[in-house]
């Protein structure tokens, strides 16, 4: 009797994830077994193929071809027997392709007012006595206040006089990410949202390859995973979007923040190292700041007691579904809070 495969879906249970043909061997409808994959995703990247409109994709994927022999020759068997373009019942195997909801992304290019979200310097509320260009220095003995701007292109003790000696250092010191470095930032974190989705999707097809902007230690875990990861790249644009320091909520977020700001650096670099007069260049529109394209303008961001630095420098590759902790929320979290009220729109 001839056996008829109509479309193939994939089915987990706690232990297995096998992909199974809908099949009609004359007597109506039946579910065979085929093959038993590893991981979940697998088997759904594998149906996805095999019921493509457009045959012989398995040849372009990097995960049929890491299948066992065995496996493969099952699936290939399968395949042989699946209904063809001129049968009436070709089209159902569109309905079993399993396709992700990706997060809306932030625009790389998106038109924010940089420079008057993030001041070129931090000035404390109460001001600075140290420097002279603080607007709340100028508040308290009755002067008009200046512009904020305490350096560069302001008098600003604290960044030059007191770090050559051993006073503590001004208020001021701790808040230096300025509108170029903001701006650089959240274009990374833009284009690696859309880099993350990118990988996902190939992914659901079986398409395997690094994800750029991204440790190699989670290079194994699912295309959900991805999406959350670049979920969490739009969470921290959004941040900036605001005007708001781009503090971490999870691991995720952190990893991600460190990522950008190493691939956005990494891009400027050349044969004579880095190229930061071509970078002071491309952001000349901005107003100059401390610390300016400096990975230890992060540190107030990044300072928590998470295992993240472990996790984004370890030689290691986790399995599958085994890291999904990375998107709890911190406990240091509750202290910066993101709440729509509590956000002031001034971008536009």
């Amino acid at each position: 009797m001839s056996k008829k495969v109509l479309a193939f879906v994939p089915q987990h249970t706690t232990t297995k994830s096998r992909v199974m043909a809908i099949v009609d061997k004359g007597n109506g409808q039946e579910i065979d077994a085929v093959a038993t994959v590893d991981w979940p995703h697998d088997a759904v990247a594998i149906c996805n193929i095999l019921n493509a409109s457009s045959r012989g994709l398995e040849q372009f994927s990097g995960l049929w071809a890491s299948l066992p022999a065995s496996v493969r020759a099952s699936l290939d068997q399968a395949n042989e027997q699946r209904v063809g373009p001129d049968d009436e019942r070709d089209f159902l195997a569109s309905w079993f392709i399993t396709e992700l909801d990706p997060p809306k992304l932030p625009d790389p290019r998106a038109p924010i007012d940089w420079a008057a979200l993030f001041p070129t310097a931090g000035c404390p509320a109460d001001g600075c006595d140290l420097c002279d260009g603080c607007a709340g220095h100028a508040e308290r003995p009755g002067e008009r206040p200046p512009v904020n701007q305490c350096a560069p292109g302001g008098s600003c003790a604290c960044q030059t006089d007191v770090l050559a000696d051993d006073e503590e250092p001004c208020a001021c010191m701790f808040t230096v990410v300025g509108p170029r470095w903001a701006a650089a930032l959240y274009q990374s974190l833009a284009e690696a949202a859309d880099a993350l989705v990118e990988h996902a999707e190939e992914l659901m097809w079986g398409v395997q390859g690094p994800a750029s902007s991204f440790p190699q230690s989670l290079i194994a875990q699912p295309p959900q995973f991805f999406l959350r990861l670049a979920q969490a790249c739009a969470d921290l644009c959004d941040e900036l979007a605001h005007g708001r320091p781009p503090v971490p909520h999870t691991i995720a977020e952190l990893l991600m923040l460190d990522e950008a700001a190493r691939s956005y650096l990494d891009g400027w670099v050349g044969g004579d190292g880095l190229d930061l007069d071509g970078m002071k260049t491309e952001m000349s529109y901005l107003p100059e700041a401390p610390g300016d394209f400096e990975m230890d303008a992060l540190w107030m961001f990044q300072i928590t007691d998470a295992d993240w630095i472990e996790i984004a420098e370890s030689e290691t590759v986790y399995a599958p579904y085994s890291m999904n902790r990375v998107f709890d929320l911190l406990p240091e979290a509750k202290d910066w809070p993101r709440t729509s009220t509590e956000r002031v729109d001034r971008a536009g």
